[in-house]
């Protein structure tokens, strides 16, 4: 069989373009919460390397960017923030550092807010209705993550618009999974007596959860840990766990809880399985999917 000169050059420039694709080096994206870096891994596949920049241990609501943090975040062209808040002590302060061919991106910037005035707050944490202040916890409602894996895959692909399919195609599969989380936690809490649907916890970080699948929510603090109640707001939520024969308080996974037996024993409940608030803390290998399957389960066994 003859081949042409002209054929062959076109073959081999194809096999070099397509080479050239296959060996491009991936986006760069750091994150600034563990959950994020997840989504990033979801979305990006293998186009991207994703650079956690906050530990296991750390606090998404304090975290102070080290020199060392802001090294790691150098080679970065993307740095992922959760938003509506959450990063506000300190994000400033990293945007300093940054070149400027460095872009903060808010993944939740667009997703649905929950104020803490209209969440499923119960009576007895009026003290925690902060007029005007957006809860940052917007992951605990899966449609939200649904809402901010297509936001990442659209900047993704404005920042790497060659890989803008795969993006797209690894968001619309990752949607799908969210999909089957949402229906499977709706069918859990389904299992918990409506009475005994009130879920007390640390802090006010699932307001979301509480409000997409019909709990009631009861935070022994506020949006943040460091927002502890005073001491005639502490005996009113004591009060009220007593009265209403709630079952279970939840600790926080990484907490100390011991800080919270005095509540259940005044109150006369246990203490439940801790759940996984802001993603840190969680098992090797596991993400954002396992985190609600967990938090569910441990709901559902301490509530039914």
């Amino acid at each position: 069989m003859n081949i042409s000169l002209k054929t062959l050059c076109l073959g081999c420039f194809a096999i070099l373009g397509s080479l050239s694709l296959l060996s491009a080096s991936p986006l760069q994206v750091a994150s600034l919460h563990p959950l994020m870096a997840d989504l990033a891994r979801e979305v990006g596949g293998d186009r991207v390397t994703v650079i956690e920049l906050i530990g296991p241990a750390d606090n998404p609501h304090e975290f102070d960017p080290s020199p060392q943090t802001l090294r790691a975040a150098s080679g970065a062209t993307l740095i992922l923030a959760s938003g509506k808040g959450m990063e506000s002590a300190y994000l400033a302060k990293l945007k300093d550092g940054l070149t400027g061919d460095q872009e903060v991106f808010e993944v939740g910037r667009r997703v649905h807010s929950l104020v803490a005035a209209d969440g499923n707050l119960a009576p007895c944490c009026q003290h925690h209705r902060h007029t005007g202040i957006v809860d940052p916890h917007w992951w605990h409602n899966p449609d939200n993550m649904m809402r901010a894996a297509s936001d990442l895959a659209e900047k993704m692909a404005e920042l790497d618009p060659e890989n803008a399919s795969i993006y797209e195609k690894n968001s619309e599969i990752y949607r799908e999974e969210l999909r089957a989380l949402d229906d499977w936690i709706g069918s859990q809490i389904e299992q918990i007596p409506p009475a005994r649907r009130i879920l007390a916890t640390s802090h006010l970080a699932f307001g979301y959860y509480c409000q997409k699948y019909g709990l009631i929510a009861v935070g022994l603090q506020g949006l943040n840990r460091e927002d502890s109640p005073s001491p005639k707001a502490l005996g009113e939520i004591i009060l009220y766990l007593y009265e209403e024969n709630v079952p279970v308080l939840f600790p926080e996974a990484g907490s100390n809880p011991k800080a919270l037996e005095t509540v259940a024993n005044e109150a006369n409940i246990q203490l439940g399985a801790p759940l996984y608030a802001d993603g840190t803390g969680l098992p090797e290998g596991s993400g954002y999917v396992e985190m609600m399957r967990s938090n569910t389960n441990a709901i559902v066994e301490g509530l039914r």
